[in-house]
């Protein structure tokens, strides 16, 4: 539940300028920026805190991968924009404004610059000043991410410096237009808040404010982050240091399979809460399907089978289930499991077999019926990565993730190509397809000359 705002925090909300969608001749209609003015720690506090913003992460994304299917009789659960994602169309936003996958996250740099930019007028000690701002920028760098996964083509050392990235918002000033930086710059500046914010949070989670970051959560985030440009030294480093400060592990064997959420948002494992747009009925009951080799590679001694998913009772076709969120949207946040798999990955790749499947089985012994469950091995480095791709993709299932572990995979030259039959028509994305990078929105670029479209 969002925590309730004073009469400052409203005023702040009533006066909010959309700054990646404001038209210059609006800018003269900007009220009285003393409205504007955070005056307390609480009334900050109190903003990062508003989780009906903060919670929210891009959608586009998981619909356009490959762990769901949209069934023929039951697409009318997508809008028209996540149906045109789903088949990865030229034109997925066919006019429609305000999209939620950019909007949500510049709504919350926007809250994350306000409270940054405030800073210097507060008063109170050293280590409220310091939570404040390292949530602050924790929240600018989440933000930024989840913006480039789905709008910015991935991190390639060859070509990062020449190809667009995303606006990078330093500010809060409506006034300051946006241009698109390039991807190194911003990679580097996602980095850069993530790792300043690390050094300012509290090292754990809250066990009862999982929105609220910490400095394992901002450890965690850049090991997802290094993990996607592929420098998977950096990622490993990152993935040890979040484990170091907090490695709490739930056995799924002590979940209630049959709860109506059988996993709290406040869980052990959590280190971040969010979850992918609420305003998504995709995920909810009778949206999708889930892809049958995904939900066949589930034994049924893997409590993960169960607890990740149903199976509808008219079809007996499996549907998403249960996930960390604690209702019914679909977490994307941070957790130990994903730590785990990330270094893993990381040290299979180096070589470091026994430390790779060491962590995996340390994973996937909480994940299975007790007493049932045999400890993996691997004849080769190989083999171990595959082992820990495969576990990868059915412990993070629905988290946002697989689209961008298809793109880095590809360019490990994985060649998976998806290709989906829907209404009888075959779609088919190959790797390297100018289509895995989102357009930006068009009412975006409208009424901003420093953002160019991405070929599509």
């Amino acid at each position: 539940m969002s925590a309730p705002f004073n009469l400052t925090c409203l005023r702040f909300i009533l006066v909010f300028v959309w700054m990646s969608c404001t038209k210059k001749s609006d800018l003269e209609k900007i009220p009285d920026s003393s409205l504007l003015v955070l005056s307390t720690v609480a009334d900050a506090q109190a903003l990062l805190d508003n989780t009906d913003v903060m919670r929210e992460t891009p959608v586009l994304c998981e619909l356009s991968a490959d762990d769901l299917y949209l069934p023929d009789s039951g697409y009318l659960a997508a809008t028209p924009i996540e149906l045109n994602a789903y088949l990865w169309e030229q034109d997925i936003f066919q006019g429609e404004k305000h999209n939620g996958d950019w909007f949500n996250p510049y709504q919350q740099v926007y809250y994350a610059n306000s409270v940054l930019g405030a800073i210097p007028r507060l008063s109170a000690s050293k280590e409220q000043l310091n939570n404040i701002m390292g949530a602050a920028l924790f929240i600018r760098a989440y933000a930024f991410h989840n913006v480039a996964t789905e709008f910015a083509s991935l991190y390639s050392e060859a070509t990062a410096t020449d190809i667009p990235g995303i606006p990078l918002r330093l500010t809060s000033d409506p006034l300051v237009l946006s241009q698109r930086a390039s991807v190194k710059e911003t990679y580097d500046r996602i980095l850069q808040d993530a790792k300043d914010a690390a050094a300012l949070l509290p090292p754990q989670p809250d066990p009862k404010r999982k929105n609220r970051p910490s400095a394992a959560a901002a450890y965690a985030l850049v090991a997802r982050v290094y993990l996607s440009m592929r420098d998977y030294s950096s990622a490993k480093l990152y993935a040890d240091s979040c484990l170091d400060l907090y490695s709490a592990l739930l056995d799924f064997n002590n979940v209630d399979p049959y709860a109506v959420n059988p996993f709290s948002a406040n869980n052990e494992e959590v280190l971040y809460q969010s979850n992918l747009l609420s305003t998504s009925s995709v995920f909810y009951p009778g949206g999708c399907n889930i892809d049958s080799g995904l939900y066949q590679s589930f034994s049924d001694q893997d409590l993960r089978k169960q607890l990740f998913f149903s199976v509808e009772n008219n079809t007996g076709k499996p549907v998403p289930g249960s996930s960390y969120s604690g209702d019914i949207t679909k977490f994307s946040g941070l957790a130990v499991d994903e730590m785990l798999l990330i270094r893993a990955e990381c040290n299979a790749r180096s070589g470091s077999i026994t430390e790779a499947l060491a962590d995996l089985n340390v994973l996937l012994k909480t994940r299975w019926e007790r007493n049932n469950y045999i400890p993996l091995t691997a004849g080769s480095q190989n083999e171990a990565l595959q082992l820990i791709l495969q576990e990868r993709r059915k412990e993070l299932v629905f988290r946002g993730l697989r689209w961008t572990d298809i793109r880095r995979l590809n360019m490990e030259d994985a060649s998976i190509t998806l290709k989906r039959i829907f209404k009888g028509k075959m779609y088919v994305l190959s790797p390297g397809d100018v289509r895995y990078v989102l357009p930006i929105p068009p009412d975006v670029i409208a009424i901003n000359t420093g953002i160019s479209q991405n070929p599509r």
